[in-house]
């Protein structure tokens, strides 16, 4: 039998769940009403604010949950071999299949990035500044990149993190459309991040 907190916290993945389904069948998220969440959840309205004050703070917490787990897989692939360029090249593979296992979400992140709530866009934004932090501090503390000063470096990891991010949509869409499509996107992205990788590495202020 489930104790109190574990109903609880399954009835909130449960809600969350059917928001992120809402989304993958064709639904916008800034559209969908906490009602509909509530039914295809099985709950019903009164329980959503047992959880959640509103469809933004549903929202919120997709945020976060989606970024601790991508940061945790991007950290633990970045320091496979104790090196940083070369997990950086080998995160793009491990992201691409992340996305394709999760595409709701990111169908939802995509949304709120450009649609969302001033709140939601907030919090993304937020998100690609930790991954960016956490790339930066790697690289400052393997010595990579020694010619560049601290505000260098975290341009030179906004760019790989804002790199690897605009594939998103496209392996959204794309994914499925030919047998190859994945090795390219792989490819072509390395390709971008090698080069900004050698432009830093060539970099004198």
């Amino acid at each position: 039998m489930l104790s109190r907190e574990e109903r609880k916290r399954q009835t909130r993945k449960s809600l969350m769940d059917a928001a992120l389904k809402l989304v993958g069948t064709g639904d916008n998220f800034a559209s969908i009403s906490l009602r509909e969440v509530a039914k295809n959840a099985g709950v019903v309205p009164t329980s959503f604010y047992r959880h959640f004050s509103d469809m933004e703070e549903l929202g919120l917490n997709l945020v976060d949950d989606l970024g601790m787990l991508l940061r945790k897989l991007m950290r633990a692939t970045r320091q496979q071999d104790g090196s940083v360029a070369g997990p950086i090249l080998r995160s793009i593979e491990v992201y691409t299949d992340f996305v394709c296992q999760h595409r709701d979400y990111f169908y939802f992140m995509f949304q709120s990035r450009t649609g969302g709530t001033p709140a939601l866009r907030r919090a993304i934004r937020n998100e690609l500044k930790y991954f960016a932090n956490e790339l930066a501090l790697d690289i400052q503390q393997d010595a990579m990149l020694p010619n560049i000063d601290s505000q260098e470096l975290e341009i030179v990891s906004q760019l790989i993190v804002g790199t690897v991010a605009e594939t998103t949509i496209d392996i959204l869409d794309l994914a499925n459309s030919t047998p190859t499509f994945k090795q390219e996107l792989v490819d072509r992205t390395e390709k971008k991040l090698r080069l900004i990788w050698l432009g830093a590495v060539a970099w004198r202020s």
